[in-house]
C-alpha cells in the first residue's frame, strides 16, 4: 500500500467481510481533521461514492486487490455503495507523523 512518506499508521480495524462490514461504512460518513483513511481490499470488490457535505455524489468508483482505494483525505464525505459477496477489506488510520522541531 502506497501512502504519503509524512503520515503514519496510528490505528488498523479488524478485517472485514460482507457479513461483518459495518452500517456506518454503507452511509454518507466523513474522516476527522487530520485523519487520513485507506482500505485496503483483501478480495472482492467494492464500489465507494465521493460526496459533498450535503450528500450529491460527486464521484462513484469500482475498487478492488488490483485496483486499491485512493487514500481518503480529512473530512472526505463518501461510503461503500456496494460490495461483493467474497468481500474482505482493512480499514487503516493515518495522521501526520509528529515532528519535534
Amino acid at each position: 500500500m502506497e501512502c504519503d512518506e509524512d503520515l503514519e499508521c496510528y490505528k488498523t480495524l479488524s478485517v472485514w467481510t460482507e457479513m461483518t462490514l459495518p452500517e456506518a461504512f454503507k452511509s454518507r460518513h466523513n474522516t476527522k481533521a487530520g485523519t487520513w483513511a485507506k482500505l485496503q481490499i483483501l478480495s472482492g470488490h467494492v464500489t465507494m461514492e465521493f460526496m459533498t457535505e450535503d450528500g450529491v455524489v460527486t464521484g462513484k468508483a469500482e475498487y478492488s486487490v488490483e485496483n486499491q482505494p485512493p487514500l481518503i483525505e480529512p473530512k472526505q464525505y463518501h461510503r461503500i455503495a456496494a460490495w461483493s459477496h467474497d468481500l474482505s477489506c482493512q480499514l487503516s488510520f493515518y495522521c501526520k507523523k509528529f515532528s519535534e522541531s
